[in-house]
């Protein structure tokens, strides 16, 4: 069967980490906004106002940057694992391998190799060496990246969206719609489906009120604390083996993954 791609839905993040499953919870909160804002159809494109493309195209750096937070952990402890297990943190060890397998699969310069047509593996300088560090591994500066670049302002809009969900329930979007109201119910103690009073609703209403500035907080949270082991890591001296200061960073981007923050203000 062809595959189908929806876009008026936010993909899930494929991780079991407690981050991962958290994330995906805030995910299935924005999918209305997805869902309101995103195109479906040519013809619906063109009707769309631009206010609705400029908040779909948001929504999906949301999802990307969400993505990538995930994907940017992981892939920070599998390089700091093999740099500590395999190379013994030695940043030289790790980048002479790293740059060998660079040229063997990208080709190199004609000072990459000696007069036999070999790889040169004697004598090399940190200029050779200085793009293929543990650190450079890390953190980039050549090419643009979503993760490192995304600040707690470009969060602003993703924290409203939050925040906004939570206050517009089905039954406004249906009375505002259609002028009618339609009931709202609730499972009892016994597991039977019974009607929400007033009180219930406005209990209800709260709850996600709450549990929005909860999601707001962790996605401010996991920013902040992303930002801060990117400035950890490229204080760091590339030419250095840093082997405490790296050992600290992957067992923080394992606290991450399983929701426990350095700190959050």
């Amino acid at each position: 069967m062809k595959k189908k791609y929806y876009y008026d839905m936010f993909t899930p993040i494929e991780d079991n980490s407690p981050l991962a499953g958290l994330l995906n919870r805030i995910l299935g909160e924005l999918d209305t906004i997805r869902l309101i804002s995103a195109p479906s159809t040519f013809e619906m494109m063109e009707k769309k106002e631009e206010v609705n493309f400029k908040l779909f195209h948001e929504t999906c750096l949301w999802e990307m940057y969400l993505h990538g937070v995930i994907e940017k952990l992981n892939h920070w402890i599998e390089i700091l694992e093999e740099y500590e297990n395999e190379f013994d943190s030695s940043w030289k060890y790790y980048a002479s391998a790293k740059r060998i397998e660079s040229i063997k699969k990208y080709g190199g310069e004609e000072s990459d190799y000696d007069s036999e047509g070999n790889v040169r593996i004697e004598n090399l300088t940190a200029k050779d060496l200085e793009h293929d560090t543990v650190i450079r591994s890390l953190v980039q500066d050549d090419w643009q990246d979503i993760v490192q670049e995304t600040t707690l302002d470009h969060l602003g809009g993703l924290v409203n969206a939050l925040q906004a969900h939570a206050k517009l329930s089905v039954r406004d979007v249906f009375k505002k719609l259609y002028n009618q109201d339609i009931p709202m119910y609730k499972q009892d103690k016994n597991g039977d489906m019974v009607k929400m009073n007033f009180a219930d609703e406005i209990l209800m209403k709260t709850s996600d009120e709450l549990r929005a500035e909860d999601y707001s907080s962790i996605v401010l949270c996991v920013c902040f604390n992303i930002q801060l082991m990117i400035g950890r890591i490229k204080a760091l001296d590339s030419f250095s083996d840093n082997k405490d200061e790296l050992l600290s960073i992957r067992k923080d981007a394992e606290a991450m993954l399983n929701l426990k923050f350095l700190v959050c203000n």
